[in-house]
């Protein structure tokens, strides 16, 4: 992602900034800020300026907002310099999502805001008014709830007010990794050059908590349904002839639909499993990543047509021990990771002949490795470095690995003739042959 799509998330919100996002109720968004934007302005919303990128210009585009009501469309902290507003859905807001792991990953943020040097500079323009900051460094996390961080070349409280409300994120990928909002620069004289104060973003879900009748979690729409994704899969891309397969790929989408009906949502299979469905030093920010959810869903649309589809969690770690599913973001092919990180991922609990079905954000040269057939990858990694199990000598010793691609390509798109005379008339007929590709690499 290019730095300058950012902008797109940061807005003006009066004589100071905000960062608009998506929560899981997919039908408002928000925009989180600095309370004191509001309060300054006697209560009152006189801007609210989003700018969207079109032809290399930047568009000024008016939220539409009404009066603030608060405890309506207008939730402040009662302790804190900090409030949600509430707007009318925006659609274009899913590729930010929250970042809480400030502990451990302090370095390459960004501040970004609407200082009041540069709408001094460009009262007319207000576009200009956006500034962002690189390398922005998060300082030692004392017990204060407000956190702090520095901002290179020592910037000044002149070069910094407006940009209060504005973001402390950072990209990764194809997202906006969102850590916190700015409320000022830092109480001690000697200390304010370049050093600001920030809300974590984990803050703002003290406001919802005590407000779950008006406001949903800062979390995507996907992490509360499977519904939102159901086009993001099975799209099975590489035949030479997509009708041929066209029926097919239509009748496993539809199955979202019985899925959704099931009471195992995302946030339901992550409490319940973990960090276990992701691979070893994975951070936890990709919970709630789409591609994670994606290849969870193509994997319970397997599980449904070979009639094993959990419905309960107790089914579910039934099933997570039979065929574990095991998620990266990285963008290497994964034949280049099982050294390195599949290795220590969590085998535990897996049974006998139980697969490992792996997925991550690239699509494989080759799609299963069969036990056995790289077990020297492990033979010198200490047993206790290892997350297996008494009478495991190895994973790629004891199980059979699959990349989730392999229910598309193997499957499927390699066999593309095999499907073309599927149709409404012979659909029972097209299950049948799906369940028989699905057992044959599924159950090793």
């Amino acid at each position: 992602m290019n730095i300058d799509i950012v902008k797109e998330y940061i807005i003006i919100v009066n004589g100071g900034s905000g960062c608009i996002f998506q929560p899981m109720d997919n039908t408002y968004s928000y925009v989180l800020t600095a309370k004191h934007n509001i309060t300054n302005s006697d209560n009152k919303i006189t801007q609210l300026i989003r700018f969207k990128l079109n032809n290399n210009n930047w568009n000024e585009i008016e939220i539409p907002f009404n009066d603030l009501v608060e405890n309506e469309n207008y939730f402040p902290h009662p302790n804190r310099d900090i409030a949600i507003i509430k707007i009318s859905k925006i659609n274009d807001l899913e590729n930010i999502i929250r970042f809480d792991d400030i502990k451990n990953e302090r370095g390459g943020f960004i501040l970004a805001g609407y200082p009041e040097t540069r709408r001094k500079a460009n009262p007319n323009v207000k576009a200009n008014w956006y500034r962002y900051d690189e390398n922005v460094t998060i300082l030692d996390l004392k017990d204060s709830q407000l956190k702090e961080g520095q901002v290179p070349n020592n910037a000044g409280f002149e070069e910094i007010v407006g940009h209060s409300g504005g973001g402390i994120l950072k990209i990764s990928d194809d997202y906006i990794l969102l850590a916190g909002i700015q409320n000022k620069m830092a109480d001690a004289e000697n200390e304010q050059l370049g050093r600001i104060k920030f809300s974590p973003i984990s803050l703002f879900d003290e406001i919802i908590n005590v407000n779950p009748q008006h406001l949903s979690a800062l979390h995507p729409p996907y992490y509360q349904s499977f519904a939102f994704l159901k086009e993001q899969i099975m799209k099975l891309d590489g035949c030479f002839q997509r009708e041929n397969i066209e029926y097919t790929r239509l009748c496993l989408q539809n199955l979202v639909d019985e899925i959704i009906d099931n009471p195992l949502t995302p946030n339901i299979i992550k409490d319940k499993l973990n960090t276990r469905m992701l691979v070893e030093n994975e951070d936890e920010n990709i919970f709630f990543r789409k591609g994670l959810w994606v290849a969870w869903l193509e994997f319970l649309i397997v599980l449904t047509i070979i009639g094993e589809n959990p419905k309960t969690e107790q089914e579910l770690e039934g099933i997570f021990n039979k065929y574990r599913i095991i998620y990266s973001s990285s963008k290497e092919d994964w034949g280049n990771l099982f050294k390195d990180k599949i290795a220590y991922s969590d085998y535990k609990g897996l049974k006998e002949n139980a697969c490992v079905i792996f997925a991550n954000e690239t699509l494989p040269q080759k799609t299963i490795v069969k036990k056995g057939m790289i077990s020297n990858i492990a033979r010198f990694i200490p047993r206790k470095q290892m997350k297996i199990d008494e009478g495991v000598s190895n994973p790629f010793e004891s199980f059979t690995h699959i990349h989730i691609h392999a229910f598309q390509k193997d499957c499927v798109i390699n066999k593309e003739q095999d499907y073309s005379h599927f149709d409404n008339t012979n659909e029972v007929e097209l299950f049948k042959k799906l369940k028989q590709e699905y057992e044959s690499i599924i159950r090793c």
